[in-house]
């Protein structure tokens, strides 16, 4: 039996995307949003959280990748919730940026921090693929620095949907919380600040297979 809307507040987002193939073979890739509603009083829809996501967050995404990279569908559950089913979304569009990316396994990374200290209230972010155009050297740079820093401010930024829901990112901590029986324990703090690395990082699992 769901819980009652009042208690819905911890929602989790993953968009799940694909990096088309360049020489190798196509690479997937999740990238997970968590965020929490600032009152359990106003009416709560997936569909309104989804398009009011994809309204302030997606654009800023799609504008600074490259276009290898198309989001295939997202996906938005009640972390409160361990009996909710994951409902699907269909996200359109592709990364804006059409000349030469980087390497499936370069990832362009933001730390994410809350008011509380430790590994537990961290989180991160890695997306990719980027371009090479938005490099010089090791690190982020002019047009491509600027489209990353504007992803930097819609991940930390709150945004409003259609029934007036406030949402505001979260860090959830999957080794202290209890997501898997009912009653849950959803540990979650507010972020507080978005840090972008301005050197390129490595996600491993995404590197395409060795060609020969």
């Amino acid at each position: 039996m769901p819980i009652p809307a009042v208690n819905q507040l911890a929602f989790q987002i993953v968009i799940q995307g694909q990096s088309a193939a360049a020489g190798s073979n196509a690479k997937s890739s999740y990238n997970v949003f968590n965020y929490r509603r600032a009152s359990g009083v106003p009416a709560i829809t997936k569909a309104a959280l989804n398009t009011a996501f994809q309204a302030n967050v997606i654009p800023a995404i799609l504008a600074a990748m490259n276009a290898r990279y198309s989001p295939l569908n997202l996906t938005i559950r009640c972390l409160n919730d361990a009996l909710d089913a994951p409902q699907s979304f269909a996200v359109a569009g592709a990364g804006a940026i059409a000349t030469d990316s980087l390497p499936s396994d370069a990832a362009i990374y933001f730390l994410f921090r809350t008011s509380l200290r430790g590994r537990n209230y961290r989180g991160s972010k890695h997306f990719g693929p980027a371009s090479e155009i938005d490099t010089t050297g090791d690190v982020l740079t002019g047009a491509g620095l600027a489209r990353w820093q504007t992803v930097q401010t819609a991940l930390a930024l709150n945004f409003v949907d259609a029934n007036a829901n406030t949402w505001i990112p979260q860090v959830v901590s999957t080794t202290l919380s209890n997501l898997v029986t009912n009653p849950t324990n959803v540990v979650t703090n507010d972020v507080t600040q978005v840090l972008l690395d301005l050197n390129v990082g490595t996600m491993r699992r995404r590197r395409a297979r060795t060609v020969r």
